[in-house]
Formats: C-alpha cells, structure tokens, sequence
C-alpha cells in the first residue's frame, strides 16, 4: 500500500508542472521583428562631379515622437485608443532605422545632382547644410492606412541660418492585415517624405 501511494506522489509531482502551463495558456506567441526599408532606386547613366564640387549635407538622427519611442509597434485604433503590439516589435530603435533608411533613399535621389547626404553622427565630413527631421507621427491600423507625419529644415552648416523649412503628411493603404503589410506602407510614406524632401533641396541650391 505504501508503494501505491508512492508511485502515485511521484506521478503528481511530474503531472504537477504540465497543469500549469496548461493553466497557464503554454508557450508564448514567438515574437517578430521588422525594419523599415529604402525604396530600390532606378539605375541611371549620369557621371558625379567630382569631389571638390559637390554639396555635402549632414542628416542628424531623426527624432520621434515620444509615444513611437519604443520597442513595440503602435498600432492607431481610432485617433483616440492606440495599442502596443507586444509580439510585433522593430529590430532596432525607429529614430536609428529612420535616420538610415531616409540617408539612403536621399543619396540615391540626389546623388546624380552632385548633392550627397551623410548621417551627420556617422561622418567627419565638413558639411555645407545640416538636415533636421521631426517625425510627430508615424502609425496605422492593421488593413487601414500608414501615416506619417514630419517636420523637416535645411539649415546653412556653420551659421545654423534656416534655408527650407517644411511641414509633411502622407497615408500609404496596408494591403492587408498583417503587421508587415503595414510597415511596408510606412516604408512608403517615409519614401514619399524623401522624394519631396529631395526635390525641394534641389530647388533651394540649384543656383550654387
């Protein structure tokens, strides 16, 4: 009898941890992580100047606004009510993803134009202008929409003088409801931002 009741115990304590992760719903939901992306820029059969020419601009970390500044991707439910997707994270901070992903898009827009954009942390260039972007708003709803919403200024390199200051604002629909559809549309709002940002930048110093 006491070997019954032994052998019973034993099972217990072996059955006892499988409860409760039962209980307790088993494993968690893996976690993914996203990034957002530079547009793939077109080829183009133009020649650079050369060095001694070109205008160098220094791009400094983009700043975000303070509820992006996070590792969970925020979803807008309705302008009002935003969740934190815990299971949906970005890969590394936005401001850094941002800071690069717009460099990019912004030296393959303005390469060819003898304009070349260096993150500003990242160089020892002298520059000739400094680009400050604000991100006040950058979040969506899963098969809705992306918007995005930044101020930007060019600013002359030594005397900090203001030579374009923008304020801008786009929507990008997600394809469908997942959370890669939906940074893939912010993806494109950032790329819109740099091909106005570009086309502006080229307008103010086309004259030098």
């Amino acid at each position: 009898m006491k070997e019954i009741l032994r052998r019973q115990a034993q099972v217990a304590i072996i059955l006892l941890p499988l409860v409760l992760v039962a209980c307790l719903g088993g494993r968690s939901s893996p976690t993914h992580f996203y990034m957002l992306s530079p547009f793939s820029p077109l080829q183009t059969g133009t020649f650079p100047a050369t060095k001694e020419a070109r205008i160098h601009i220094g791009l400094e970390t983009v700043v975000v606004a303070e509820y992006l500044n996070r590792n969970q991707i925020v979803v807008n439910l309705d302008n009002t009510v935003y969740r934190l997707a815990e299971f949906n994270q970005w890969a590394e901070p936005l401001s850094n993803n941002l800071t690069r992903v717009l460099q990019q898009n912004l030296t393959n827009l303005l390469r060819d134009d003898s304009i070349d954009v260096f993150v500003a942390s990242q160089s020892s260039i002298p520059f000739d202008y400094r680009l400050e972007i604000d991100v006040i708003r950058l979040d969506g709803n899963l098969a809705d929409q992306a918007t995005l919403v930044a101020q930007w200024a060019l600013l002359e390199g030594e005397e900090d003088k203001v030579k374009l200051m923008r304020r801008s604002q786009y929507q990008e629909p997600a394809a469908d409801n997942t959370y890669k559809a939906l940074v893939l549309a912010k993806s494109r709002t950032v790329e819109k931002l740099s091909r106005e940002i570009a086309a502006d930048i080229k307008k103010a110093l086309g004259s030098r």
